[in-house]
């Protein structure tokens, strides 16, 4: 077998590539963790921080995984390593339908403390017109028209 070496060496990358896979994916899960305590802890700043932070832990989880289906697909492997990286891609999706069902739900809490914080807002500049129109304002009287008064 001439390409023995070389389907081996395919094989370890595909081991390799899918290790860093599953290691992003643990990180991505616990900074999803994380910002639920942050939401449940009322720090929106903190959250978008966080969310924002987990952006090229998602990038390079999409590289990986691109990488690795090029490697499945381009050469002729070992059926069961196939099968065993199969599932271990299976049980990945599995954290990430995890990860999307608590970010949905993330973002659903998010949008309606939004909301809340916009009526509070709108509610704020209501009542500071209202104080401005029944204050009469900081006008002074006018002085020509102080003189004719008798």
């Amino acid at each position: 077998m001439t390409n023995g070496p070389a389907i081996d060496l395919q094989g370890e990358r595909i081991n390799v590539l899918l290790e860093q896979m599953r290691m992003l994916c643990s990180q991505i899960d616990q900074v999803g963790i994380e910002q639920q305590r942050l939401l449940d802890d009322d720090l929106l700043e903190e959250f978008v921080a966080l969310l924002n932070s987990r952006n090229p832990l998602i990038e390079s989880l999409a590289k990986t995984s691109v990488l690795v289906e090029q490697c499945l697909d381009g050469q002729r492997l070992d059926k069961d390593l196939v099968r065993s990286a199969r599932g271990r891609l299976d049980e990945m999706a599995e954290i990430v339908k995890e990860v999307l069902g608590r970010d949905a739900k993330q973002q659903v809490i998010v949008e309606k403390r939004r909301d809340e914080l916009s009526k509070q807002l709108n509610g704020v500049g209501t009542t500071r017109n209202a104080m401005r129109a029944y204050s009469g304002g900081d006008h002074r009287p006018n002085p020509t028209l102080q003189d004719q008064e008798g």
